[in-house]
């Protein structure tokens, strides 16, 4: 059994175990009594009893339900991830993930009725309908569930709060509990250097950048991890912040100002009321600051803001998958997975997989307290640790002069690492644990990826005054802003966003490109965990080689498909030039080679395919069809497969095909679908497709129009045209 089917057999268990829960028995008049399982924190048992709870008391938490179809919805994310499906990136929405996969509205309106009957407040909906928001009183908590909510006292002193027993259901729709204990506190993942700037700005021991505190400034970060040569920051993307604190605005505007920077324009989204806890101000202030640092262009950065709690944390990741609005997300507050009980982690399980189906990117602080996430034993950190979740973890970063170019990294000391607990290998790390590395061939290792974190070789943060901070908190929102300058070129080249990062990381780090994308970080430990060869538990595959990575995370492609919608109609005549050259009609070209059956450039089916350029001299070439689209039609998609060769070496466009619209009877340009270049070409067909409603009611001619121009050959291959009216 391959390990890839042992993660799916894994989830299938999971599933099972939901199912069971939401089944209903027609064999009792009354609903009967489910016990859920993984609500008692484990420091219970090491605690002291105190007394019961405030039976008066106002307790706020949250209801869980489960998702629907487990076992389809991980079919079918192995599918968006698969290169070579049909299904490869073709994400959903939040409302289609909603039809599909979530509980539905009758058993959302009977769990309202539900926690109404038991006495208890419905406070807060969610449009997932995976979280329902209830308050009521300890006694009718007591009640309604069947446990008892007590105090206790740990060893170290601390007070808490947790019921003695898993809670007790007759409404088989509910899955799990949040918020009936207040152990959890989400810890923000920053280290700050120990000692001050001086009004002089100097101190820094390493010398390592030009920024305050010789630290590292904006330009810093670009020329150690050679992002100075591209010309993408972020423009036309969205980044979101996972925070459960404040921040101040003016703390971002000194520093985007003292580095000539544009700062992205701020959206703050409060979730629960908000956050009213000053603590980690710091951290949501770098956290903005980081995601300045390196995808200024960006149009916009949410700041999702809720209360320190389980329910505000699930709540606001919740919050983040339904809006849908943030491709690229970082989040640098966690908690050891060993402190969270399992009902809370399963929770954020099912959000993190609403993500990944909508092709959203997370990242996530793997921690700062090397392989004892919890300060004591061997844990990791949530959720970075969660399956689709990239954890990032830290380095100490050496340059070869301070703000000058990158010269080596050691595994930072304090960098989180290790095996999950709780959850299984995934797919995604087949192949890649050496003996050497101590990693799990089990359990999920993390992190996935690292970045400079310590604080000694820190970044300059305005907070207030200057000061110098690292910590894994810094490697995470950098990583997400890199997501960003991904996604923007890949939104350039017609292609989607690049969803789930690990699928693409592991593997291009699996391919011969791995030593040139990434630095393989192969000295220093994180207490347990060594740093060797490939990837380890404690910098994973390693930080990224900026303009390296970036463009083959660009060009990162499947093959695609275009398989028609149900009840669909095809527009386009000989679709596949199998007519041959003879007899392209309807097609027009520019001379009767371009239809081609040579094997130099077979077709991506069938015999023939549109062979545009590709010779020994300069050249133009189309090839093109005029077709009316329907006016009663509420949809219309084109699609087809391109296949590009270059003998170019120059890494610069030279060549190119237009993908382009005109008026049908005028000609008249209309508008340009797409443009494929010399610096595209990778071996294989790629589906693309486009969707062009707004031609509706129209006669329109599709051309391509490719453009060679020296005497050096780059092949454009075009094949299997569809046009789908529905």
């Amino acid at each position: 059994m391959t390990m890839r089917h042992s993660w799916i057999r894994f989830l299938s268990r999971i599933g099972f175990i939901i199912s069971i829960l939401t089944m209903r028995s027609a064999a009792f008049a009354s609903p009967p009594l489910i016990r859920l399982p993984g609500h008692i924190p484990p420091e219970v048992s090491q605690a002291a009893y105190l007394d019961r709870m405030d039976s008066n008391r106002i307790v706020e938490f949250t209801l869980t339900l489960p998702l629907r179809n487990p076992n389809e919805l991980q079919r079918m994310l192995t599918k968006f991830y698969n290169p070579n499906d049909s299904l490869f990136h073709r994400f959903l929405t939040p409302a289609q993930f909603t039809n599909l996969f979530s509980p539905t509205q009758e058993s959302y309106e009977q769990t309202k009725v539900w926690a109404l009957s038991n006495g208890l407040r419905i406070v807060g909906t969610h449009r997932s309908r995976t979280l329902l928001d209830v308050e009521g009183t300890v006694a009718a908590i007591e009640k309604a569930l069947k446990i008892h909510i007590n105090h206790y006292i740990t060893p170290n002193g601390r007070i808490f709060h947790a019921p003695d027993s898993n809670p007790v259901s007759s409404m088989p729709a509910i899955s799990g509990v949040i918020g009936l204990d207040n152990l959890a506190v989400f810890r923000p993942r920053y280290e700050l250097h120990s000692q001050d700037i001086p009004s002089d700005f100097s101190f820094a021991p390493n010398q390592i950048g030009t920024g305050p505190g010789h630290a590292l400034s904006p330009s810093d970060i670009k020329t150690a991890y050679n992002l100075n040569s591209p010309t993408q920051n972020g423009s036309g993307q969205t980044l979101g912040l996972f925070e459960l604190a404040l921040y101040k605005t003016s703390d971002i505007s000194s520093y985007t100002n003292y580095f000539h920077l544009t700062m992205i324009p701020l959206l703050n989204v409060p979730v629960d009321g908000g956050s009213l806890n000053s603590y980690g101000n710091i951290e949501v202030t770098l956290d903005i600051e980081m995601m300045n640092a390196l995808a200024p262009g960006a149009s916009q950065l949410i700041v999702y803001q809720g209360p320190n709690t389980d329910q505000g944390a699930i709540d606001t990741y919740q919050r983040i998958a339904s809006d849908d609005l943030a491709q690229q997300v970082s989040t640098s507050w966690g908690a050891a997975e060993t402190e969270l009980p399992f009902s809370y982690s399963l929770a954020e399980y099912s959000i993190f997989e609403q993500m990944a189906a909508q092709g959203q990117s997370i990242y996530a602080a793997s921690g700062d307290h090397g392989s004892a996430d919890d300060g004591s034993t061997r844990s990791v950190d949530d959720p970075a640790a969660q399956p689709y979740v990239t954890g990032v973890g830290g380095t100490t970063l050496a340059t070869t002069t301070p703000g000058g170019p990158y010269s080596s990294e050691i595994a930072w000391s304090k960098s989180g690492g290790g095996a999950s607990m709780l959850w299984p290998f995934p797919y995604y790390q087949n192949g890649f644990i050496s003996v050497s590395s101590l990693g799990s061939t089990t359990r999920r290792n993390v992190p996935d990826v690292a970045l400079d974190s310590d604080p000694g070789t820190g970044y300059s943060i305005y907070y207030g005054k200057w000061m110098v901070i690292g910590g894994t908190s810094c490697a995470a929102p950098l990583w997400a802003a890199f997501n960003s300058l991904v996604n923007q070129g890949r939104v350039t080249q017609n292609s989607s966003v690049l969803g789930f990062p690990n699928p693409a990381l592991y593997t291009v780090a699996g391919s011969a490109n791995y030593s040139a994308d990434f630095h393989d970080i192969v000295t220093g430990k994180n207490g347990h965990y060594p740093a060797v060869p490939g990837y380890d538990d404690v910098t994973g595959l390693g930080s990224f080689n900026g303009a390296n990575l970036l463009a083959d995370l660009i060009l990162y492609a499947g093959s695609g498909s275009n398989i028609p919608p149900p009840n669909s109609q095809q527009l386009l005549g000989n679709p596949g030039f199998e007519n041959g050259s003879s007899n392209p009609a309807p097609w027009s070209v520019s001379n009767p080679g371009v239809i081609n059956d040579s094997s130099l450039e077979p077709p991506n089916s069938g015999l023939w395919d549109a062979w545009l350029n590709g010779g020994s001299a300069p050249s133009v070439e189309t090839v093109s069809q005029t077709v009316s689209i329907p006016a009663g039609v509420k949809n219309a998609v084109l699609s087809f497969f391109i296949h590009i060769d270059t003998k170019e070496t120059v890494k610069k466009i030279i060549d190119n095909v237009k993908v382009r619209i005109l008026n049908g009877v005028t000609h008249n340009f209309i508008e340009a679908l797409a443009t494929f270049t010399n610096l595209q070409a990778k071996p294989g067909y790629y589906c693309h497709q486009y969707n062009i409603a707004n031609l509706i009611g129209k006669t329109i001619t599709i051309q391509l129009l490719g453009t060679q121009t020296t005497n050096v050959p780059t092949d454009f291959v075009a094949d299997d045209f569809e046009l789908y009216v529905y």
